[in-house]
């Protein structure tokens, strides 16, 4: 069984969520049969999405060093418990020799084999920017609807006033409005392309039909660790 490296940190409780998902999607009965993980929950990354915009310093080298004590400690492959981060991959990845599960491409390829035609894109205004997913859904014949420009606002604000702030009691009136909006434009589910914002689905009691990204990593991740087929694409 391989162990898995968890570059987390993005943010902590996201980091905590990709863990119990891992856990609860594997098919245990005893301790034994879990997937040996090895998390580096650094909280010191900085902002991803900040840099992206030129607001912030690069993330790049904290996450190196992230992917390095992974490696050195033992991990057969990394998984980021963030979206955005996966933007700057293309730095990290000649700096280590192990391969990178990609949450894109395994969540993109769930939005495939359930048949969706077109989904709505909530996620950070970094990953939104980047077009991360844009560019892998449409590339599989996916439209892709993210949130009107002056409406983005209200998923970060949820992720970062609420998630991150642990604030159990965030008003999502505003993204309830959105998401009905979105859906209205033609989305028929909606990919969770934040790791916060499952948290905040859940933490909310946000209603809708969903494609949770952290979910979909994990059960990749364990297929692979468990050396099965898995129906994604690695990174390096």
């Amino acid at each position: 069984m391989k162990t898995i490296g968890i570059m987390g940190g993005m943010g902590p409780m996201a980091t905590v969520d990709l863990m119990k998902k891992i856990i609860l999607a594997t098919p245990a009965s005893k301790d034994q049969d879990h997937i040996p993980m090895l998390v580096d929950n650094n909280s010191q990354i900085p902002d991803r999405t900040k840099a992206i915009m030129g607001q912030g310093a690069s993330p790049a080298p904290e996450m190196v060093k992230t992917a390095k004590r992974l490696m050195m400690a033992g991990a057969d492959f990394i998984i980021i418990a963030c979206n955005t981060a996966h933007y700057f991959l293309p730095e990290i990845l000649p700096q280590i020799s192990i391969p990178v599960l990609s949450i894109i491409d395994v969540t993109t390829n769930s939005a495939l084999e359930k048949g969706f035609k077109s989904v709505g894109l909530l996620a950070t205004t970094g990953t939104v920017s980047t077009g991360l997913y844009q560019k892998k859904l449409e590339a599989s014949g996916i439209q892709c609807i993210t949130p009107p420009a002056d409406k983005q606002h209200l998923i970060d604000d949820m992720i970062y006033q609420g998630v991150k702030a642990n604030n159990e009691n965030y008003d999502t009136h505003t993204v309830e409005e959105l998401l009905a909006e979105m859906q209205n434009a033609g989305a028929e589910a909606f990919i969770l392309g934040c790791t916060e914002v499952p948290v905040a689905v859940s933490m909310y009691k946000l209603q809708g039909e969903f494609i949770d990204a952290t979910d979909e990593l994990a059960k990749a991740a364990i297929k692979f660790a468990k050396e099965e087929e898995a129906n994604t694409t690695l990174i390096a």
